[in-house]
């Protein structure tokens, strides 16, 4: 089977929940014998859409990875766009330059593109597109709704698109773009039940077959707590966030649910792991790392007593799943609904909504090691059941359903 994935980004060195959960994807299904092919850019900043990789083609694990060059976008007056669009929504000649102007937009990939679909055209095939010995036609991922690289080729391959709406609650999803973008899809997949039922009560999917594919989680190296202690002057005791260091991943107000919480005699520390984005005041008495490795990420899971979760805007927590792998209970945002649902499936960890109840919620867990033992545990079992097998089976079942004949 042979199936393309576009996603705005993709590479080991790119920073964002949704690129490394598609580059993941991508591993996973060729390891299980399916062929995939990455359509990209070559840009590793979200923003500026710089360019950071070669154009051209190359391999990954396997996965071939084409890369190509965009048009430069204009990050102010896309922002100024989604402000006025967010309080005046409908404008279909706005939203479509606030596309363009986000970007990144990339005319050699979708011609390109153009290209796949005339080598291989969509043929009628009622025994589905894993049917043994038979030509099966190329399904297109098109990864996440809100980038120029899945809005403009839309048009191109949706004879065969799946779209991986990757959605939360933000204006965006309210857009007549989006919903464009969205029903125009063969089939669609989907995180978590939370997303699933955020999609169809705003765009309306209810008659586009879905598949809550989830993920899986890769082999971790064994977390060394007293390693990680060796080579960066840890607080004694902390409570660990691990991602991107941004106000949009609710890292802002984490800071300030934490400094009230230090201001009342919270005995945790708090470590921010991960790349820090431009313009956030971060505290001297908040421990910063910068990028990490995979090995440095297993040894602070090990040497941490909670992960917090304070972004209020999710598809999938990778984290949260990270952390219970580790045996680490989490304290996650209860108006996240995302976290709040794996949180409450898991019983891997405690929520709160606002300040008062991360500082009660947080001095709880850090006064009781068997309550923290005993969530870690509980998180441990549910994680193990997100493997890379049971996430390839499921993938396999919506590619099936993009790539039978239309009604």
């Amino acid at each position: 089977m042979s199936i393309a994935f576009v996603v705005q980004r993709y590479g080991a060195e790119v920073a964002g929940g949704a690129e490394a959960l598609c580059r993941d994807t991508a591993r996973a299904l060729v390891r299980a014998g399916e062929e995939v092919t990455v359509f990209t850019t070559t840009a590793r900043d979200y923003l500026t859409w710089a360019p950071y990789y070669p154009v051209g083609t190359t391999t990954d694990d396997g996965v071939t990875v084409r890369r190509f060059a965009v048009d430069p976008p204009d990050p102010e007056r896309s922002a100024d766009l989604v402000r006025h669009l967010g309080l005046n929504p409908g404008d279909p000649v706005l939203e479509a330059e606030w596309a363009k102007a986000q970007g990144p937009v990339s005319r050699d990939m979708l011609t390109a593109l153009r290209d796949v679909g005339a080598r291989h055209p969509p043929v009628p095939d009622t025994g589905g597109c894993l049917a043994p010995g038979r030509d099966c036609p190329r399904v297109v991922a098109l990864w996440t709704y809100l980038y120029a690289t899945s809005q403009m080729a839309m048009p191109i391959v949706r004879d065969r698109a799946i779209v991986v709406p990757l959605a939360h609650e933000e204006p965006m999803l309210r857009f007549a773009l989006t919903r464009g973008v969205i029903r125009s899809a063969r089939a669609l997949a989907f995180m978590v039940p939370e997303e699933q039922a955020l999609v169809r009560q705003m765009v309306g999917t209810g008659d586009i077959p879905g598949v809550v594919v989830g993920a899986g989680l890769d082999p971790a190296p064994d977390g060394d707590a007293d390693r990680i202690r060796r080579t960066r002057p840890l607080p004694r005791r902390f409570a660990l966030y691990l991602g991107r260091v941004d106000a949009s991943k609710g890292v802002d107000a984490l800071i300030r649910a934490h400094s009230a919480y230090r201001d009342s005699g919270g005995e945790l520390g708090l470590v921010l792991a991960g790349r820090e984005a431009a313009g956030l005041d971060i505290p001297g008495w908040v421990f910063t790392t910068g990028f990490i490795s995979n090995e440095e990420r297993a040894d602070l899971l090990a040497a941490a007593e909670v992960v917090v979760l304070p972004s209020p805007y999710e598809s999938l927590s990778l984290v949260a799943l990270e952390a219970w792998r580790a045996g680490r209970p989490t304290l996650g945002y209860a108006r996240s609904e995302v976290v709040a649902g794996q949180t409450a499936r898991s019983g891997g960890g405690l929520l709160y909504t606002g300040p008062d109840t991360y500082g009660t919620q947080l001095r709880r867990l850090a006064r009781n090691p068997e309550e923290r033992r005993a969530f870690g545990e509980q998180g441990r079992a549910f994680a193990a059941g997100w493997t890379w097998d049971a996430c390839v089976a499921r993938w396999r079942e919506v590619i099936n359903l993009a790539a039978a004949p239309a009604a």
